[in-house]
């Protein structure tokens, strides 16, 4: 078959009657590409119509880096017998058809996740379970640092080949996705003029042109300003002319174009450079969201903590004489998700940013640090940094109102400063982190510039923190009991179980110390469930041995009770050790039910319904109102031992527990006083007509069997 009658029956014929010839090896393989070339350049066919060939050759899908589906094609999944979210979001190993064995995938996998390109055939599952064959090229997407972190998947149904004449069909489709991955890019051909040192372009034709101008002539005469917009440019032709491949990436208009220049060689010199232009715009808008997803966090649009390394190093390069950092910790975020979820919890973080942000000045810098921290880099000298961080504070302890819920909310900030408290990066980060630790274990709610001294107890606490868990693990605790008087008749009414600790070597350790340890760690729930258990027990243990029941007041933490399986928990406790639940009294600190207040009352009312009795403790010392008081569902008070042990030395303290007393009688509370320690405030106690009292004055907290042989058996 000669050229001309080629030429007529190009405008007769479709694609596929020629390739029918060519199967039919009527045809030979170099005379399909060059007709196929004249399809394009004389536009016998239009660009509909190769789109059209080109959907129906391929169809595209984009994995992940751990093989999952971000896009896929909607013929591809209704070939498949599936809708598109039926494979969106899941892992490709849910098309295989068990015809594969391991070695295959594995193979596959570590050839695309070292970087290269894979190509063969995959044998896929439709939803009805029949097989599909797939000629499938796995292209990686590299990262800056030449990982694939993305996958396109170009696959094209073979499975009629399959079914008949394999060698001829394949060699067929294999040739024909060559010749159409040069069409849809685009392709050219440069030789160079050595004695003016110009470029001449031979070919440039591809479907890319389409997008690139209007019109095709326009690109074909244009096409060194395409290529010489920029000095640097002209450099690749010329690496590529001295026999080197060469890839790099430009901007032509608002488009970002991939190219690549391969060097024709023959007898040792370079007659040709073979050039392809492909559109990679949408890959780097998808690297750039990437770096935002990297560098940014979604709830905030602060810099995280990777963008904070990064600028810190920046900053400290250039060695600033008065650079600070500070760390701001919300306090007790943990128990807001927990109690009323992660939607209220992100509206406070939002509120605490938004805050903070009103605070600092142009030359400050706000980042994201953790789920519950931020930090600040700043400068200025001691004076302006205390000034910025009561702003702050200030600022943060405003109530925060959400879905109905209204929050009192406070941070605790850490500072360290460069020069003063750190002389590197390392130190300085670690140095406000201590800092900041140290302020939650000392109330909250403050700021505190780091020391030395904190250094020590923070290496200290960290041993510590890790010695409560083996304590708890090894059962080093053990609970003594307080008891409790009744005022006018001297008569043991109850117990409060304390909790002891002595440690191995250290020896006894005091709760003040490694309670607030084990509440920011969050131990402090199963410490906390221990201690029920054990009271439980032994009060069982008591009665078994003949004693009467006597109640037993248990302390519970704002931690523990803000959890909504609190009640549930002490249910099952109180089930598993058969104790009287009426001899169970659970106090709380009025602090910890004004964190969460409605949903406190509804566990106190679980609890009280269970015939528990509840105490509120260390009454007097929180921001408790007498509105929320009286919907408390208690049975007794208990005045904080600060006013019942100056109450005979400071008037205002004296009057302070008369109208406690007479606050909770008004309520039909029970009173129980703290810390009495001699006679003299007894008397006072029994002229306010209180109820009960404990303290040193009758007994400290003493062990099990000292309650039963002093007490116990006096009843």
């Amino acid at each position: 078959m000669t050229n001309p009658s080629i030429t007529d029956m190009l405008e007769q014929q479709t694609l596929s009657q020629l390739l029918e010839q060519f199967k039919e090896q009527q045809l030979a393989e170099d005379e399909l590409k060059k007709h196929l070339y004249t399809y394009v350049s004389t536009k016998v066919f239009s660009t509909d119509e190769l789109n059209k060939i080109v959907s129906r050759t391929f169809d595209i899908i984009l994995l992940d880096e751990k093989g999952y589906l971000t896009y896929c094609d909607q013929d591809f999944a209704e070939h498949l017998g599936y809708l598109q979210e039926e494979l969106i979001d899941h892992h490709y190993r849910m098309l295989h058809a068990k015809v594969h064995d391991d070695q295959f995938y594995n193979d596959m996998w570590q050839t695309i996740q070292q970087g290269d390109v894979w190509t063969g055939d995959i044998a896929t599952a439709a939803k009805t379970n029949d097989v599909f064959w797939y000629r499938t090229t796995i292209i990686p997407i590299l990262d800056k640092n030449q990982k694939p972190y993305q996958f396109i998947v170009f696959r094209t149904d073979i499975t009629d080949v399959k079914k008949s004449d394999k060698a001829i069909l394949e060699q067929l489709d294999d040739d024909y996705r060559k010749v159409l991955s040069h069409v849809m890019n685009l392709t050219f051909r440069v030789n160079r003029d050595k004695t003016v040192n110009r470029y001449r372009f031979r070919l440039f034709e591809g479907k890319l042109i389409r997008k690139l101008s209007p019109s095709f002539d326009q690109i074909v005469t244009g096409h060194e300003v395409f290529f010489s917009q920029e000095p640097i440019l002209t450099s690749y032709f010329e690496r590529a002319f001295e026999g080197e491949e060469v890839r790099f990436k430009h901007q032509y208009k608002e488009m970002s174009l991939l190219t690549t220049l391969v060097p024709i060689v023959e007898k040792g010199q370079v007659i040709e450079v073979v050039g392809s232009s492909s559109d990679v715009t949408s890959l780097d808008e998808a690297e750039k969201k990437a770096n935002r997803l990297t560098y940014y966090d979604l709830l905030t649009d602060l810099p995280n903590r990777e963008k904070f390394k990064q600028d810190l190093t920046d900053y400290l390069r250039h060695k600033p004489r008065d650079l600070s950092l500070l760390i701001c910790d919300i306090d007790k975020l943990k128990n807001i998700n927990d109690t009323l979820g992660e939607v209220i919890g992100d509206d406070v973080i939002q509120a605490v940013v938004n805050r903070i942000r009103a605070e600092l000045t142009d030359g400050d810098t706000l980042y994201r640090y953790g789920g519950d921290e931020f930090a600040i880099i700043t400068t200025g000298d001691e004076d302006k940094l205390k000034d910025l961080t009561n702003r702050m504070i200030q600022a943060i302890n405003k109530p925060v109102t959400s879905h109905r819920q209204d929050m009192f909310i406070s941070a605790s900030i850490g500072v360290s400063r460069f020069g003063v408290d750190a002389t590197t990066e390392q130190h300085l980060v670690r140095h406000a982190n201590v800092a900041v630790h140290y302020c939650k274990l000392n109330g909250r709610n403050h700021t505190l510039f780091f020391s030395e001294t904190m250094e020590e107890d923070y290496n200290e606490n960290l041993i510590l923190d890790a010695d409560i868990r083996k304590a708890l693990h090894n059962n080093e605790f053990e609970l003594y009991y307080q008891p409790q008087i009744n005022v006018i008749t001297g008569e043991v009414i109850g117990l409060e179980a304390l909790i002891r600790w002595v440690h191995p070597k250290k020896g006894p350790v005091s709760p003040a110390k490694f309670i607030p340890l084990a509440e920011e760690s969050g131990v402090i729930t199963q410490i906390g469930e221990w201690v029920i258990r054990e009271a439980c027990h032994q009060h069982q243990t008591w009665v078994k041995q003949g004693y009467r029941p006597i109640r037993i007041a248990v302390n519970v933490s704002a931690i523990e009770l803000q959890r909504t399986d609190f009640a549930e928990k002490v249910k099952k406790i109180l089930s598993e050790t058969k104790m009287d639940p009426h001899f169970l009294e659970i106090e709380i600190t009025e602090n910890s039910v004004m964190q969460n207040t409605e949903e406190c009352i509804l566990t106190m009312n679980c609890l009280r319904r269970m015939g528990i009795s509840l105490s509120i403790d260390d009454f007097g010392t929180g921001y408790s109102s007498f509105g929320y008081l009286k919907q408390f569902p208690i049975n007794y008070l208990k005045i904080d031992q600060s006013f019942v042990r100056s109450a005979l030395k400071e008037q205002s303290s004296a009057a302070i527990v008369k109208a406690m007393i007479q606050l909770a009688h008004n309520f039909g509370l029970r009173v129980v006083a703290e810390g009495v320690e001699d006679e003299d405030v007894l008397t006072l106690l029994k002229a306010e007509h209180c109820d009960f009292y404990q303290g040193y004055y009758y007994s400290k907290p003493v062990k099990a069997i000292d309650i039963e042989n002093r007490i116990l058996k006096a009843y």
